[in-house]
């Protein structure tokens, strides 16, 4: 399995993220300007954009954490093929468009019909 890629970050998001970060400090410096110069105070004005730059600022740093790790491991999952005939059972890796009962070819040792008996899978037992 070896190590994990290291995660990459779409330009297109990370510019979007910028591009809000800039327009809700312009809004919010907008309305403290109004507020300064008009002393008109609109405090809608003002909760959305600090809100909108609250929001900026977490995306950008949720995104630019790295990843945090769950403790999930990728487990292996197995495919039996048995012969419908004879008993003739083969254990291979899971292959994207097993089913159960699915056809799998002709027997080796008796020439007969193998099927997919069952897919499972494995996981470590705990020390």
């Amino acid at each position: 399995m070896g190590e994990r890629e290291p995660r990459r970050t779409p330009i297109f998001f990370m510019s979007v993220i910028i591009f809000m970060l800039i327009m809700s400090l312009a809004a919010l410096l907008l309305a403290i300007e109004a507020y300064l110069v008009q002393g008109k105070l609109e405090i809608i004005n003002i909760i959305l954009s600090a809100s909108a730059l609250f929001l900026a600022t977490y995306m950008f740093i949720q995104i630019r954490r790295r990843s945090i790790s769950l403790g999930f491991e990728t487990l292996k999952v197995s495919t039996i093929i048995q012969c419908l005939k004879c008993d003739y059972r083969n254990v291979r890796e899971f292959e994207k468009g097993d089913y159960i009962l699915r056809d799998a070819g002709s027997c080796p040792k008796c020439g007969g019909t193998l099927i997919i008996h069952s897919i499972f899978r494995e996981s470590k037992e705990k020390d």
